[in-house]
């Protein structure tokens, strides 16, 4: 997998704009790929407290056993279920946060601070705000489809949704209406901005955003770096 130099971005940002402004971009650079690392672990968490609490039980009727017994196992899985929902409600959170984030890094990195025309008030900078600004069309066009996907659009109103409103709750489910009968945390059905948004597995969902994301993110970062080698901002 291609990589995003960030140490190469910090010298061009320094070279081309000063001292100052690499200091500047540091912060939202260094958050972005925490909060990379933080949804990564979050995720991981989950999915390994689910299965250490289900590894005996693979079977439908054992799961469904699991769900609606009081023994020991089904306390265990109790709270495992509730470790991993504590997960994956975090997992969402720095997944939302690593695209608002790095309008920051896009906004330093570039220079957009430096220039009149350009320059936004710091509660203002945000990837809406951000996009009006961008010059180069390869940065703009990649930030756009970052944000502009149906499953980033999911994201956003699940996160403003449990922020805001109420946590979208995921309770395990056993799907017996399917061939395989799939079980895992599944997020409920919930409305936002005018919109209904059904059901969705919670793992596979943020398993494809998850690499959608990044994938796009090192592409942009990689945008910034020939954008900054080359001059052409």
């Amino acid at each position: 997998m291609d990589t995003w130099k960030l140490n190469d971005l910090r010298e061009l940002v320094e070279l081309r704009f000063g001292r100052d402004q690499k200091e500047a971009l540091a912060p939202s650079l260094d958050s972005v790929v925490q909060r990379g690392a933080f949804a990564k672990y979050h995720y991981l968490e989950a999915k390994r407290l689910l299965s250490e609490a289900t590894v005996a039980h693979a079977e439908p009727g054992k799961i469904m056993a699991l769900i609606l017994g009081a023994d020991d196992a089904s306390v265990a899985f109790s709270q495992a279920r509730f470790r991993a929902a504590a997960h994956v409600t975090a997992c969402v959170q720095s997944m939302h946060a690593m695209a608002d984030i790095l309008s920051h890094s896009v906004y330093f990195g570039l220079g957009l601070n430096l220039d009149a025309s350009t320059r936004l008030e710091p509660h203002r900078i945000d990837m809406k705000n951000v996009l009006k600004k961008v010059s180069i069309e390869h940065v703009r066009q990649l930030l756009a489809v970052l944000t502009g996907h149906e499953d980033y659009q999911y994201l956003s109103a699940l996160n403003n949704h449990s922020k805001h409103r109420s946590i979208v709750t995921t309770p395990y489910t056993l799907d017996l209406t399917e061939e395989h009968k799939p079980s895992g945390l599944k997020f409920a059905a919930f409305e936002y901005g005018g919109e209904r948004f059904e059901a969705r597995w919670a793992m596979p969902t943020l398993d494809a955003e998850y690499s959608r994301q990044s994938r796009l993110i090192v592409g942009i970062g990689q945008a910034l770096n020939a954008s900054l080698s080359t001059g052409a901002l």
